[in-house]
């Protein structure tokens, strides 16, 4: 459990984490002259006609205002950001996509960082600690949504990716068209989807869709509320010229450390280069009533009381529990499975974007020490940690972990801290 339980956090708090290896963000300007459209036509449009490009590059920007000026969390506990958690603090960079494959590039003032993902193998480097990881792929998990391997598939699977993304969340939210932008040249539409829950800290949810080649642009993500993104990722400038094979292979420095690992089906189904499946395609578990869940986890404690609009949508039990997290966010499923291999029971309470999960496991003294000094310096952005609790408040939701008896408990929501906190407090 060393790192699980920190892992939530950057889960929690970073609600568009599959977006940022997506698409990357651009200033609006000047007038856009797209002729009117309605929400089922430009969804069709990028259904039907997207997949026609099949290659996009372009200089891009991301930044994330989660924490304000706390970019220490992103990193991890790291006093400077390097590799894959400097992407979530906001960068800039350069990205190509073409036929599946993928390259990102960035350079900053640690270093410079590299991905490059070609079938079924991916490739990071990390310059400031000279460092090259190759990843292995399992058959079917490309940068493509469920092609296998060895049928690479077009760029457009990237947006096929957000429009996934927007099927998914379309049943919780209200979906309109706010108007038209300009973005990165591209004359576009701007989609938008406003969460139908009453208690959600999420606003609004933009995506920017080029309306000549129904491909998105930019995605923000705004808290209720506020005018301002919490996060963007997007476009600065982009092209559709077909690039050399050749800038999609990735050959290790000299004098690199380099590191072999595996990725297994389910460490990318909830990790930053997830793609949200159609809900035609998921296979949700059963829920249980909180008696069947007791039957299983003993350990198991139970709030006395929820918050108005946060009523009990079911329990789980590992691994139940992580099949069942497939019709949750992508925030959300992966602080599920973070606790794979673990015997560990989720609560769910509210739907859509006011779902608040409460995830309880057994723990032991020697792992929760290691896992208290590394919630160590969240406890001073999240005002203490009083009676063992480490609470984390951001702009999109909030996160409160504790350890009673045997048992490490994590209730985490995209609402605000005083729901998950009543939850948490009525445990028993």
């Amino acid at each position: 459990m060393r790192r699980k339980t920190l892992a939530i956090f950057a889960a929690a708090a970073v609600l568009a984490a599959i977006l940022v290896a997506s698409v990357v963000t651009a200033a609006a300007k000047g007038p856009s002259t797209l002729r009117p459209i309605g929400v089922a036509q430009l969804l069709g449009n990028v259904a039907t006609r997207a997949h026609g490009t099949t290659a996009v590059s372009g200089d891009v920007a991301w930044s994330n205002d989660l924490l304000g000026s706390a970019s220490s969390l992103l990193s991890l506990g790291n006093a400077t950001p390097t590799g894959l958690s400097s992407l979530l603090a906001g960068g800039s960079g350069r990205i190509w996509v073409q036929d599946g494959k993928l390259r990102l590039e960035q350079q900053g003032q640690n270093g410079d960082f590299v991905a490059v993902v070609n079938g079924r193998t991916a490739w990071t480097w990390d310059s400031m600690t000279s460092t090259a990881t190759r990843y292995a792929l399992p058959a079917g998990k490309g940068i493509g949504s469920g092609a296998q391997a060895a049928t690479p598939s077009p760029a457009a699977d990237l947006p096929t990716a957000i429009a996934g993304m927007i099927s998914h969340l379309a049943p919780t939210a209200k979906l309109s068209v706010a108007g038209q932008t300009t973005v990165a040249g591209r004359q576009a539409y701007l989609l938008r989807l406003t969460p139908t829950s009453p208690v959600t800290s999420v606003g609004s949810v933009t995506v920017a869709i080029d309306g000549g080649r129904w491909l998105p642009l930019r995605v923000q993500v705004f808290a209720r509320g506020d005018g301002k993104p919490v996060l963007s990722a997007g476009f600065t400038s982009v092209s559709f010229n077909r690039q050399s094979a050749a800038l999609f292979t990735f050959t290790p420095p000299a004098g690199a450390r380099i590191v072999h690992k595996t990725l297994s089906a389910g460490a990318l189904g909830t990790g930053p280069m997830a793609l949200p499946r159609h809900s035609a395609t998921r296979h949700a578990a059963k829920a249980l009533t909180l008696g069947q869940a007791k039957a299983q986890a003993p350990y198991l404690m139970t709030p006395s009381s929820t918050p108005a609009g946060e009523p009990f949508r079911g329990a789980f039990v590992t691994p139940a529990a992580i099949k069942a997290a497939s019709g949750l966010s992508a925030a959300q499923r992966a602080a599920v499975a973070r606790f794979a291999g673990h015997r560990a029971a989720l609560l769910v309470y509210g739907k859509g974007f006011g779902t608040v999960l409460v995830i309880e496991t057994k723990t032991t003294a020697a792992q929760d020490a290691q896992l208290q000094r590394q919630l160590g310096s969240l406890s001073m952005l999240s005002g203490g940690r009083a009676g063992g609790t480490t609470r984390l408040q951001t702009a999109l939701g909030s996160v409160e972990t504790f350890r009673r008896g045997d048992v490490r408990v994590v209730v985490v929501g995209l609402v605000p801290m005083s729901d998950v906190a009543q939850i948490a407090g009525n445990l028993h």
